[in-house]
């Protein structure tokens, strides 16, 4: 389980590596874009665990990525991280959402650009 630590705050949100790894990217692809969007957080990843939080999403704002694994080792999947820069674009801003049908990973060279 790794953490994102929003705008430096004491209080973190535990994301498993492989979904945070897929959250990285997708706010990456928002913020080189200079938009800011609004992120939904609920469930368990709440430190209370119960609720939620909307958290706003800024390029400006500190926001880390701690992972307890290897980030190298997390196997991308586009697709999903498409569906995330997606749901970010909406009125309802970014919300964790299933992964899609995930396609043969390990054929993929690692040589290939992570996302794009």
């Amino acid at each position: 389980m790794g953490r994102l630590v929003y705008a430096g705050a004491a209080e973190s949100y535990k994301i498993d590596d492989r979904v945070l790894a897929h959250l990285e990217l997708a706010i990456g692809a928002k913020f080189r874009l200079g938009d800011s969007f609004a992120f939904t957080i609920d469930g368990d990843i709440v430190p209370s665990g119960k609720g939620y939080r909307v958290l706003w999403m800024h390029p400006a704002i500190q926001l880390q990525f701690r992972y307890d694994t290897e980030r190298s080792s997390i196997a991308i999947n586009p697709a999903w991280v498409g569906v995330l820069v997606s749901s970010a674009s909406t009125e309802g801003g970014l919300r964790i959402v299933p992964e899609p049908d995930r396609p043969n990973l390990s054929a993929a060279p690692r040589d290939r650009p992570i996302f794009g």
